[in-house]
Order: C-alpha cells, then structure tokens, then sequence
C-alpha cells in the first residue's frame, strides 16, 4: 500500500514540474515575443540575424559530432570484420596453396576446419553483412559438389562480398580473379577453360 501511494506521489511531482516547465518556457516565450514586437526593426532584425547564426551553428555541431560516432563505429566495426575475414582467407588460401609444390604451406586438418567454419559463421551472425552470408550460405552449398570451377566461383564471390563489405572496391575486376591470385599459373588456365 505505501509503495502505491509512493509511486502516485511521485507520478503526481513529476507531473507538476513537467507542468511547471512548461508553463514557465511559454511565459518566456511569450515575453520574448512581445519584447521583440516591441523593439524598433533594426534590433528585431539583429536578435533575429545572431538566434539563426546560434541554431545554425549549434546544428552544425550536432551533426558534425554525430557523424563522427557513426565513423568512429563504422571503422571499429570495419577492423574487426578485417580480423575475421582474414582467418577465412587464411584458410582459403592453405586449402589451395597446399597442393602448390612450390609453397611449404600445411595442409587443412579437416577438425580445424570444421571448428574454424562453425566460428567463422558464428562471427558472420554479427558481424557479416547480408551480401556476404548470402555468399558463404552459397559457399557451403557448392564446396560439396565436387565442380571445381562452380567452387572457385563461390569462392571469388565471396572474397568479392567480403572486399565490398570492407569499403573496398571490387570494379575492373573480372570473372575469378580474386582466386587466381591463390592459384599458381595451371591452375588458372584450368579454371579459365
């Protein structure tokens, strides 16, 4: 029982200084009003010129400073997507480069891939944007056809989603390129036929 009469005493104070405010600002306003009315043209014109200089400015400020948060979220939301999409690269990378003679690179432990697949997806939830789970959902879906130019181009499409969500740009960059860069010169002939 006392907690509900608390509670409406509160209400019932918050209401009369809401109240209280906002009679006060009217009168303000109303005296300002009547006090501008009544001053001579020129400094009408001058109150009126320095209000529209200050809402002006303080406008400028607001949108300056909340632009800046939204660079300053955006560019530590860009660092860690580059994290995460360089370990999927990472792995791309040895996947192919594994049967390259020339490169000492350690095959793909199919554990390690499994356990770095369910993070990588768990990191997409938050981090990926649209264009790049949709490229992974199609990635997964194509990795076990056994078409090899079908998988590379799952592949290109999503370094290209990733390099997009990332602020890069992908223009001039034609079919499969971004996966003839981990291919050595055969493999991309074979890829190219």
């Amino acid at each position: 029982m006392k907690s509900k009469i608390l509670k409406l005493l509160q209400l019932l104070i918050g209401i009369t200084v809401i109240g209280a405010i906002g009679y006060g600002s009217w009168v303000l306003i109303k005296e300002f009003l009547s006090a501008l009315t009544a001053a001579s043209p020129e400094i009408t014109a001058a109150i009126i010129g320095a209000m529209a200089t200050i809402l002006v400015g303080i406008s400028a400020v607001l949108i300056s400073q909340s632009h800046e948060r939204k660079r300053s979220a955006d560019e530590a939301h860009r660092l860690r997507k580059i994290e995460i999409y360089q370990g999927f690269i990472d792995i791309i990378s040895r996947m192919m480069g594994a049967s390259n003679k020339n490169l000492s690179l350690k095959e793909v432990d199919p554990q390690e891939l499994v356990h770095f697949a369910f993070k990588f997806k768990s990191d997409l939830l938050l981090w990926g944007s649209p264009k790049v789970i949709k490229a992974q959902i199609y990635f997964e879906s194509v990795s076990g056809s056994g078409d090899t130019k079908k998988l590379f181009r799952a592949v290109n499409s999503l370094y290209s989603a990733i390099r997009e969500d990332i602020g890069l740009s992908n223009s001039g960059l034609s079919s499969l390129e971004l996966v003839k860069l981990s291919l050595n010169p055969e493999a991309r002939k074979e890829i190219e036929q």
